[in-house]
């Protein structure tokens, strides 16, 4: 049924090849003819029938070896040819940000743009098919006006309208005499004017090496949050902590030399404590650093709005603006009906009656408002002059504590310290240098301040010095003459409390502390640039006034 064909002829030049065969059990399909060495011998020539089922079996062992062959080179191939393909990159996002000043404050939404960064190289092909890039819109608040920008406060409070200060025109000003406003006051801490004061005030060297002394050991006081401790470190502190009285004390001392966040040798130490006082100011207006007594804390509220404004007014910051508008409407707000200041607000069925000593800082803390170009209301300067009228006892007595009607001044005994602020409230309530009770009072405290270091009342002191100071004249020349040579000798030069004075002997230095008696002086002898004086002692004397932000020197 089936025709035999004949197999090709096998060339000689084909190689011989070794195999091993397994006998079939089924002899009917053929024998192989091994050689002694096991290979296939040569067929011999002429016609050779092959049986087919021997002829598929002969293809199968061949191929077998072939696809395993072929298979191997194509699973290598593949491997290849995925290492070469090149995977495309995802995109990353590259972000941009652009920062104003204020974060949130005169920025618009183009200010955060987002764009698609290709890392890929320039040489390298673009993908088939590219996705549409997609536009990420950013969602802002709308700016706010820039008169409700205040410091990091918990809530807002209304406040008093901010009104900026027009500088004189330059054309006929040097030659003039000039009597500078209260807005000038803090103009001579700049270190142009700061010199010249110096030297037309009376001073020096010895009261400059005394300052310089002093704000080292203050700064050494420091605390790491920023602010100062009435208690210590140091020897000798007070009785009670008061950490808000003690920073407002090392700041005044600190701010009298020209220190302020942006310049002086101690703004960073000055930058630290006021980021730590504005962070903790209340919505009323007060400042919270940790616990106060009751009787110290409308002293300590005063205190750190003085510097708190002369701060504001040293700088020109509207945020430092808005934290001191907050802090004087306290003050105002905290104004008893007869016109002084407490140990509290008014409150209700209380005799709310105001007393000389916590007044006299409040009357400081609203002309620092004024000299940092803040307003204050006409209103309340009237009541505190009818406080004042109240509480003047006589010109052999000076100025009692409270009002009380029908005194007997026969049993009055003499405040001191109540006199000489009461006298200073005077001064910048319009009183001049040849008032006859302004006279009187200086007077009475010239006979009864005591001069020697060794029974000190450096809060007396203080505001004579201030006085003195704005008087000029007979008064300050004499006052200053005693104080730049007591003060500097009594200071300390050695050992760890090297630059403070020791307040074991004065009559508050045992309540208040080493720290409140070094800040006192060391504002005492920094009088001659701290307040440029109100008022000139001698018609035709010309002082150093300032013009936008130079200064003019009359020859």
């Amino acid at each position: 049924m089936f025709q035999k064909k004949k197999p090709p002829p096998i060339s000689p030049e084909f190689p011989s090849v070794s195999m091993d065969r397994r006998q079939d059990e089924n002899n009917n399909r053929g024998v192989v003819k091994r050689t002694h060495s096991g290979t296939l011998g040569r067929l011999p020539a002429g016609p050779v029938v092959s049986d087919p089922p021997e002829s598929a079996e002969r293809w199968f062992h061949q191929a077998q070896s072939f696809v395993c062959s072929l298979s191997v080179h194509v699973l290598v191939l593949l491997v290849l040819a995925l290492c070469i393909i090149q995977q495309p990159h995802a995109e990353r996002l590259r972000l941009d940000l652009t920062f104003g000043e204020t974060p949130g404050v005169g920025e618009s939404a183009e200010a955060l743009s987002i764009q698609p960064q290709d890392d890929t190289p320039d040489d390298s092909e673009p993908a088939e098919e590219t996705q549409p890039e997609t536009e990420m819109v950013v969602e802002t608040k709308p700016d706010p006006p820039e008169e409700t920008m205040v410091p990091p406060v918990v809530n807002e409070v209304s406040v008093i309208p901010f009104e900026p200060v027009t500088p004189a025109a330059p054309e006929t000003i040097a030659d003039i005499t000039v009597v500078p406003s209260v807005r000038m006051s803090l103009s001579g801490r700049a270190d142009g004017r700061r010199q010249n004061l110096l030297e037309s005030g009376g001073g020096g060297d010895e009261t400059e090496m005394a300052v310089a002394l002093a704000l080292q050991w203050l700064i050494k006081q420091q605390e790491k949050t920023g602010l100062w401790s009435l208690r210590g470190p140091y020897l000798d502190g007070s009785r009670q902590e008061n950490r808000l009285a003690a920073t407002a004390m090392a700041l005044l001392a600190l701010q009298g030399a020209g220190n302020i966040p942006t310049q002086g040798i101690y703004q960073s130490e000055v930058k630290q404590a006021w980021k730590a006082v504005l962070m903790r100011q209340l919505n009323d207006g007060t400042f919270d650093l940790g616990p106060i007594n009751e009787q110290q804390s409308m002293y300590s509220h005063a205190q750190i709005t003085i510097a708190l404004c002369e701060l504001s007014g040293m700088t020109q910051d509207a945020r430092v603006q808005a934290a001191a508008q907050k802090a004087v409407a306290y003050c105002i707000a905290s104004q008893m009906p007869d016109g002084g200041w407490k140990y509290h607000p008014p409150q209700p069925n209380h005799p709310n009656r105001g007393d000389m000593s916590v007044t006299g800082w409040y009357m400081m803390a609203l002309k620092s408002a004024e000299m940092a170009s803040l307003n204050v209301p006409q209103e309340t300067y009237e009541q505190l002059e009818s406080f004042l009228d109240r509480v003047f006892v006589s010109d052999q007595k000076g100025y009692g504590y409270e009002i009380i009607e029908n005194q007997n001044p026969n049993n009055f005994q003499v405040r001191l310290a109540l006199t000489a602020e009461a006298l200073l409230c005077r001064l910048y309530l319009g009183w001049q240098p040849d008032n006859r009770q302004l006279g009187a009072g200086v007077d009475l405290l010239f006979r009864e301040v005591p001069r020697d270091f060794q029974y000190p009342d450096v809060y007396s002191w203080y505001y004579v010095t201030q006085v003195c100071r704005h008087m000029e004249g007979p008064h300050w020349n004499e006052w200053n003459t005693w104080m730049k040579t007591t003060l500097p000798a009594a200071q300390v030069h050695k050992g760890r409390e090297t630059g403070s004075w020791n307040p074991s002997h004065d009559k508050w230095g045992y309540m208040a502390g080493r720290l409140f008696m070094t800040s006192l002086c060391t504002c005492m002898l920094e009088s001659y640039y701290r307040h440029i004086p109100l008022f000139s002692a001698e018609k035709g004397i010309k002082r150093f006034v300032m013009v936008g932000s130079r200064d003019v020197v009359p020859s």
